[in-house]
Formats: structure tokens, sequence, C-alpha cells
């Protein structure tokens, strides 16, 4: 025994007899559970405008549906409804009239390009006058 405890000293720790080791215990794996079959997504009847005018949704958050669409002059998906409201409104208007107005003291000055018709301004005096002239 001592020779033992010497050798032991000699490799910087004591041994232990196999006696007093421990035993692990093992637990059996459980078997691994079923998975479920996933549930098919719900594909949403609801979209957006242009959702609804390329026919991968079958309505819009307000209930307007293709018949309800068109597309504007600027390639966008509008509202037939409310898009002709806007075109009677401008037509029947006064800003049709403005823009008449405005339209022709831009030859009359002959302007070219982006001004501004600010207030003051004689391009703005001149538009002015020509819309009281067409009221």
């Amino acid at each position: 025994m001592a020779r033992k405890a010497k050798k032991a000293a000699r490799k910087g720790g004591k041994k232990r007899s196999r006696s007093r080791t421990t035993k692990r215990v093992t637990k059996k794996k459980a078997a691994p559970k079923k998975r479920k079959a996933k549930k098919a997504k719900k594909v949403s009847k609801v979209g957006k405008k242009w959702q609804v005018w390329k026919g991968t949704r079958e309505r819009t958050a307000g209930g307007l549906t293709k018949k309800d669409l068109r597309k504007s002059k600027s390639g966008k998906i509008v509202s037939k409804k409310q898009s002709n409201l806007a075109r009677k409104r401008m037509r029947s208007g006064g800003i049709s009239k403005w823009l008449a107005a405005v339209m022709k003291a831009r030859k009359a000055l002959k302007l070219k390009g982006f001004v501004a018709c600010k207030k003051g301004t004689a391009y703005y005096r001149k538009a002015r006058a020509f819309y009281k002239k067409g009221k």
C-alpha cells in the first residue's frame, strides 16, 4: 500500500481504487414523438388593389372587386367610382378653368419649362386676368 501511495504522490494525485468509483446510471432515451402534419396555410381573400387587379386576391379591405377597379392615367390601380367623381370635379369645377388660364398665360408670356405661378408675379397676374375673363 505504501508503494502505491508513493507512486501516486510522484504522479501528482491520489489514485482511487476501483471499488470506490460510482457507477453512472444511464437512462433510456424516450422514443421520438411523432410530428403533427402541418396545416395548409390559409390564403387570404383580402388584398391590395393591385393584387385584386392581378387576380391573386378576391377583394380589397374596402370590399372592391376587379369590376370596381380601373387603371389611372399614371398607371395606378384606382376605384372606378372615385376616379369618375374626380374627373367630374375636374371638368366642372374651377380647377380646370384655372389650369386653362395658366396655360394661356404661359403662351402669352412665352414661358418654357417650370415656372412657379407665385402671387405678385406677372405670370400670376396674367393667369388671374384670363381666369376672370373665362368665368
